[in-house]
């Protein structure tokens, strides 16, 4: 399923944020350390981000070290870059020309692990700069993640359960999609970071996601009963299923209840669960009329809204 985040705003919230939250800081302050990065925020998941940037970009400038003149294998040499790596992870001390970027990043990764964790998760196994996932990365990252995190648990396990040390991205990513396919968990209610990010910047998720230009509507029951054309919800194969909640990805239970439901998840689930109890599909195609299209105010032309009918209707052949 492609991804409806809309990036340049979500680049433009991010540099707004970092922006106003630095110069509060640096106002008082001329360099920022480890601590202070930890208090920086009142979302702390923001300040966990921080810290892993800071330790990728850290590495990075560790391996720029390794010059091909030495035995960078040799016990002693290794034991002493150890030592070496573990007294400068004491002393952070980051100016504001080097932090306000390194947050801004930083803002503009939370915001997807709160709105598209699947975004977020397929970024992390995507850049490596080997090609290559290990299951050590992995146990790091947990370090930092809080939100959304039971992605990264079901993707440690199953690294774990397949004894899997190291694999190439592409193996990686495959294992985390069926990760998604088959977890039953589901993402974390956003209102209250919605509610924690506007506390420094204002945020909708309007602004996150694109917007989608709206058409003329006719008739809302006439354009419902029409038959809908064919979606993404194709890709993801023609198998019939019997319950609605069974068929949904993680990427489409989460874009539902973003773009469908307002963001809230329990009357999401309210609605699949009625849904699952019709025994036909013009009962549900009715309950859905009334209960959400009329009051959501939903677009019939929206990709969403098409997916979201298609799965329906694919319930009851």
């Amino acid at each position: 399923m492609e991804s409806k985040l809309n990036h340049q705003a979500i680049d433009a919230y991010s540099k707004a944020f970092a922006k106003k939250v630095t110069q509060s800081f640096f106002n008082e302050h001329s360099h920022i350390n480890g601590q202070q990065i930890l208090s920086l925020c009142e979302f702390n998941q923001i300040n966990l981000i921080v810290l892993k940037n800071l330790f990728r970009k850290w590495k990075k400038e560790n391996a720029k070290l390794q010059s091909p003149y030495f035995n960078y294998q040799n016990d002693e040499v290794k034991k002493a870059m150890k030592a070496f790596m573990n007294a400068l992870s004491k002393h952070i001390h980051i100016k504001k020309e080097h932090f306000e970027p390194l947050l801004r990043e930083s803002v503009r990764d939370t915001i997807l692990l709160v709105f598209s964790p699947y975004d977020f998760f397929s970024k992390e196994i995507n850049q490596r700069d080997d090609s290559r996932l290990r299951l050590a990365d992995l146990h790091d990252l947990s370090k930092y993640i809080k939100v959304n995190d039971f992605l990264l648990d079901g993707l440690i396990r199953q690294f774990e359960k397949e004894r899997i040390e190291v694999a190439f991205n592409d193996e990686a990513f495959a294992i985390f999609n069926d990760v998604c396919a088959n977890t039953n968990d589901e993402p974390e209610d956003i209102q209250q970071y919605l509610a924690t990010f506007s506390k420094v910047v204002p945020l909708n998720s309007k602004e996150v996601y694109s917007e989608i230009e709206e058409a003329e509507k006719a008739q809302i029951n006439e354009q419902f009963q029409q038959k809908q054309p064919s979606t993404l919800g194709d890709k993801l194969g023609k198998q019939k299923h019997k319950s609605l909640k069974k068929q949904l990805t993680l990427n489409q239970r989460f874009m539902f209840v973003n773009e469908l439901f307002e963001g809230n998840q329990q009357k999401f689930q309210q609605a699949v669960e009625q849904i699952d109890d019709f025994d036909s599909h013009d009962d549900a195609s009715q309950f859905i009329n009334k209960n959400y299209i009329e009051s959501y105010d939903w677009d019939l032309e929206s990709e969403e809204v098409q997916e979201f009918m298609e799965l329906v209707e694919r319930k009851f052949k």
